[in-house]
C-alpha cells in the first residue's frame, strides 16, 4: 500500500491535505507534537471532515496512524514512504528539516532507489524550496547527490478556510466547501501521484502570489478593520459597507498588479475576487477576527501578504490608496492578548510611527508611502477616539 507522512496534524493537515491523500489510496501517518491529539487519533483510528456551505458533506478518513514528531521511529517511517507533506507553519520548517534529512540519509544507506517527494503545504511562497535548502545544509555531499536524484520538493499553493475547532472532538474538522491545492508539476521526481483535488500547474509563483496577495492580505485587513469596529467574525466585518468597500478596493488594486505581472486576464481576476468575497461572507464559516489578525508583525514583514504586493504596485506604477489605509488599520491593532500586537504598539510608542513602520516592513520613514500611511493612521485613530 502507498504510504504518506503528514508532518503537522493540525486543521490543514487533517481537514485538507491529509484527507485528500488518504482518499487517493495512501495510508497517512500523522506526526505532531500534541500528545492529546495523537492519542485520540490512535484511539479512534479515524476522524470526520465536515464541509459547510450550500451542500454540506461528511468524509470519513480512516486509513491513518499517528506518531510523535520527536519519536526516532519517524525517520524510519519517512525512509519507507513515497510522499512527505508538511503543514506546520513557515517558521517551523527548520525544526522538521533534520527529520527529512535523516530519512534521506537513511534511504541512501539502505540503497532505496525509490523516488520520494516532499511538499511543504504552508501559507508561504515556495515553502518546499525553503525546506529543501534547510535539508541540504544538513546533508553530506553524497547524501545531497542522492537527494538530487531521488527526492523532489514540488512547491505548492494551498487554500482552504478552516475555522478554529470548537467541537467536542479534537480530531474532527469543519471546513469550507471551497479548496485549492496547486502543485508545480516540474518539481516532482518520478511519477506524479494521482490525487483528486491536487491541480498540477507550470508556474506556481503566479498561484502562490494570487492566493497570498489577493486573498490572505485582504482577509487579514478585513480582520483588522473588523477588530477596530468591534466585529467578532470576518463575515460580520464584511457586512459593514465601509469595510467591504475598502477590502474590495484593495483586491482590485492587487488584481491589476497580478494581471500585469502574471498575465492573468481581467475576467479571471474579477471572478477570483467574487469567489473570495463569497468565501469571506459565507455564514456557515465562522472565522474570528482575532484569529485572522494574529501576529501582525509577521503580516507586515517585507515579503508577506500586505507589504510585498504594495511594493509591486509601486513598481508597476499602480495607485494603492486602499493598501495605505489597510496598513494603517494593522498598525492600530492593539490587542493585549496578542504578543506581536503588544510588541508593535511598544515599537510605535518608542520609535514613532514612521520609524517603527520602517523597522517592521522596510518602508522607508521618509518615503511618500510612509507619509500616506501615517495620514491614514492618524485619520483612523481620530475616528476611533471619537467613539
Amino acid at each position: 500500500m502507498k504510504k504518506a507522512v503528514m508532518i503537522g496534524a493540525g486543521q490543514i493537515g487533517r481537514g485538507f491535505i491529509g484527507m485528500l491523500v488518504e482518499r487517493a489510496g495512501y495510508h497517512v501517518l500523522f506526526a505532531d507534537l500534541q500528545e492529546d491529539l495523537l492519542t485520540e487519533l490512535k484511539t479512534r483510528g479515524q476522524y470526520f471532515v465536515y464541509t459547510v456551505g450550500e451542500a454540506n458533506e461528511q468524509f470519513l478518513v480512516k486509513n491513518i496512524s499517528a506518531l510523535n514528531v520527536n519519536n526516532p521511529e519517524l525517520v524510519e517511517e519517512l525512509a519507507e514512504c513515497s510522499l512527505v507533506l508538511s503543514a506546520v507553519g513557515l517558521s517551523a520548517l527548520p525544526a522538521i528539516a533534520p527529520i527529512v534529512a535523516g530519512s534521506i540519509s537513511r534511504r541512501k544507506d539502505l540503497g532505496l532507489n525509490a523516488y520520494l517527494n516532499v511538499i511543504a503545504c504552508e501559507n508561504a511562497i515556495r515553502a518546499s524550496s525553503i525546506l529543501k535548502r534547510e535539508v541540504e545544509s544538513l546533508l553530506s555531499d553524497d547524501d545531497r547527490k542522492f537527494m538530487d536524484t531521488y527526492v523532489g520538493f514540488p512547491d505548492c499553493a494551498v487554500d482552504r478556510i478552516i475555522p478554529a475547532n470548537t467541537g467536542s472532538s479534537k480530531t474532527d474538522v469543519v471546513v469550507e466547501e471551497y479548496s485549492e491545492w496547486d502543485v508545480e508539476k516540474g518539481g516532482f521526481k518520478g511519477d506524479v501521484p494521482a490525487i483528486d483535488g491536487m491541480t498540477l500547474v507550470e508556474n506556481i509563483d503566479a498561484y502562490n502570489e494570487r492566493k497570498l496577495f489577493a486573498l490572505n492580505g485582504p482577509n487579514a485587513v478585513t480582520a483588522y478593520y473588523g477588530w477596530l469596529k468591534g466585529y467578532e467574525t470576518i463575515n460580520e466585518a464584511m457586512g459593514d459597507e465601509e469595510i467591504c468597500s475598502e477590502v474590495l478596493g484593495m483586491m482590485r488594486e492587487c488584481s491589476e498588479m497580478l494581471v500585469r505581472r502574471h498575465n492573468f486576464t481581467h475576467e479571471l481576476m474579477t471572478n477570483y475576487v467574487k469567489t473570495v468575497v463569497n468565501r469571506f461572507v459565507n455564514p456557515y464559516v465562522i472565522d474570528k477576527c482575532v484569529r485572522v489578525a494574529r501576529e501582525p508583525l509577521r503580516k507586515l514583514s517585507p515579503t508577506d501578504r500586505i507589504i510585498m504586493p504594495l511594493k509591486l504596485l509601486q513598481a508597476y506604477g499602480i495607485p494603492a490608496p486602499h493598501y495605505y489605509k489597510g496598513i494603517a488599520s494593522v498598525l492600530l491593532y492593539n490587542n493585549p492578548t496578542d504578543v506581536q500586537s503588544c510588541k508593535m504598539q511598544q515599537m510605535i510608542s518608542e520609535l514613532g510611527l514612521k520609524e517603527a513602520l520602517e523597522k517592521i516592513s522596510g518602508i522607508k520613514a521618509g518615503s511618500e508611502a510612509a507619509a500616506k500611511i501615517e495620514k491614514e493612521y492618524c485619520s483612523l485613530k481620530e475616528r476611533l477616539l471619537e467613539k
